[in-house]
């Protein structure tokens, strides 16, 4: 018996000198005929998407790509400055990702996953269902997250066409009319209009498409891991090196000068 044996277990893969096995299917009869997109899903819900849902996934990972000079960049940037391995930066980019950016899908997600149960079992109705999810944001004293864009005030160019794609493409279920639902609630608690944003529709498609809600902040994180790669490049062959905050950019208001006591 070797010294690993079933001291791990998985349903994802497997492999041997033999072959490669993704979720049953041998992974060199998968290479030249799945996509990425259609490959990721099999690996995330245990079976080959129909084709509409890969060609929407395609598109959400080409809209999340990159967005220029923001948090998750710039934490690439510094690492590739000082000459952290290219796979280092990126994974530090990555790691950006938290709760108040980056985690808006998942947050929604949960909202949602948990509260389409409930309106499939006859227990409520999609408004009051999204008047539930407004208050209970409203009541952590936050923003009802995916919803309204600093950068985009009447409302993210983005989401429209990913509807688009998701209606074409036979995706837009429940947790999306769920989702805008909230949309609708939210103007009539705020009196003004916080579209849906990126993050919204990632959440709200990702559970269409059949992912768990916990898996959804990836659907982040994994394309933009692509464009971090090459920030880290361009970090790494147009810059100088050596990235950091200069002097006349930070206030120092601590305690002014001063000298220890005398013994």
């Amino acid at each position: 018996m070797s010294a690993t044996r079933d001291q791990w277990r998985t349903a994802i893969a497997c492999g041997d000198k033999h072959a490669v096995t993704l979720r049953g299917y041998n992974l060199q009869e998968l290479v030249g005929k799945v996509s990425f997109a259609e490959a990721w899903l099999l690996l995330a819900t245990g079976e080959l998407p129909p084709p509409g849902h890969a060609r929407l996934l395609d598109a959400m990972m080409v809209s999340v790509l990159d967005h220029g000079i923001v948090p998750s960049s710039i934490v690439t940037r510094y690492l590739a400055s000082a000459g952290t391995p290219i796979q280092a930066a990126v994974a530090g980019g990555v790691m950006a990702f938290g709760d108040t950016y980056g985690g808006a899908c998942e947050q929604l997600g949960e909202q949602l996953a948990g509260h389409v149960p409930e309106i499939r079992a006859g227990r409520g109705t999609p408004a009051e269902a999204a008047g539930e999810i407004v208050k209970h944001f409203m009541a952590l004293g936050r923003k009802v997250p995916g919803y309204g864009h600093a950068l985009h005030p009447e409302g993210d160019p983005r989401v429209p066409r990913l509807y688009q794609l998701a209606d074409a493409n036979g995706v837009t279920g429940e947790h999306s009319r769920l989702a805008f639902a909230v949309q609708d609630e939210l103007y009539r608690a705020k009196g003004r209009k916080l579209p849906m944003n990126q993050d919204g529709a990632l959440g709200a498609l990702g559970l269409d498409m059949g992912l768990d809600w916990r898996l959804l902040r990836a659907l982040a994180f994994v394309p933009r891991s692509a464009g971090l790669a090459v920030h880290a490049l361009e970090e790494m062959t147009r810059e100088s090196g050596w990235r950091h905050v200069p002097d006349e950019e930070i206030t120092y208001d601590g305690p002014p000068p001063r000298s220890l006591p005398k013994d």
